[in-house]
């Protein structure tokens, strides 16, 4: 499948090729002091997710989930990774945290020297975290062989000839500065002004945040993005910072009127409620 598109982020410094009939959207774009998270997903014809280009600033990694097969898939010529080697395109699953729940297929950029459970985040610079990578959902861990799976998967067209090429067209330059990002990184609208304690609801990139308890609408952002980015994952659906927890509401809790996600300070009160826009 040729590529014969190109998308260059708004700086220039990232661009991936794909194919003429897929779609490329900005699905993230929140600034929240001196920390940023910006998202471009990739989409077939189908309308399917199949990447998502993501950069975020910097935060140490809290424990995310083992891999049970890291298979390397070749070289990303165009991006090293922290240590300066070329990094690499990995097929890999994931069993999740707990017995019984959905294992899943991870594929995308990966650091050179592979093997570490946070590949998939590679440094970009001193101060960011760079992503180009997509997944799906498998059954339940306990019922599924997630290696053979991955190795189908690793093997298959769809992959080898649609979404890998892809990835190694990636290329990353020098990161801008922290300061430079808040412009060159976001989009050309202006950030929002910061919005009154007394606010009820916001909309961001991906919710709509409602029932704000004493704080603002970039505070609500920034507890939903740092807790479900960094937090450590508690049970099927909580994700738990030092400070914060975030609860994805089941089917069941949803259908019953329950918001899709709750965060809260721990010991403490609902501090928000969040649907998906």
């Amino acid at each position: 499948m040729a590529l014969d598109q190109t998308f260059t982020s708004p700086d220039g410094t990232l661009s991936f090729r794909y194919p003429t009939g897929w779609t490329v959207t900005d699905t993230m774009d929140e600034q929240y002091r001196d920390t940023i998270h910006r998202t471009w997903t990739l989409h077939d014809t189908d309308g399917q997710d199949v990447l998502a280009l993501n950069v975020r600033s910097w935060t140490a990694p809290a424990g995310p989930p083992p891999l049970v097969a890291i298979l390397p898939q070749g070289a990303v010529p165009g991006v090293l990774d922290g240590l300066g080697t070329p990094s690499q395109a990995i097929v890999a699953a994931t069993p999740g945290q707990s017995v019984g729940v959905n294992g899943s297929l991870i594929y995308g950029m990966a650091a050179g020297t592979g093997a570490d459970t946070t590949l998939f985040d590679l440094r970009w610079g001193n101060d960011y975290l760079l992503s180009f990578s997509g997944g799906m959902e498998l059954g339940p861990n306990d019922q599924v062989d997630l290696e053979a799976e991955a190795e189908q998967f690793a093997a298959s067209s769809r992959f080898r000839n649609e979404i890998l090429p892809i990835i190694q067209s990636l290329t990353a330059s020098s990161p801008p500065t922290p300061g430079e990002a808040d412009t060159s990184m976001g989009s050309e609208t202006p950030a929002e002004a910061p919005e009154d304690l007394s606010a009820s609801t916001c909309v961001g990139a991906k919710y709509t945040y409602e029932n704000l308890q004493g704080i603002t609408c970039d505070e609500a952002k920034s507890i939903m993005q740092v807790t479900m980015d960094t937090g450590k994952p508690a049970g099927a659906r909580s994700h738990v910072t030092p400070d914060y927890e975030c609860y994805e509401s089941s089917y069941v809790e949803r259908t019953e009127g329950s918001p899709e996600m709750l965060c809260w300070a721990l010991g403490g009160d609902v501090l928000l409620e969040a649907n998906y826009r």
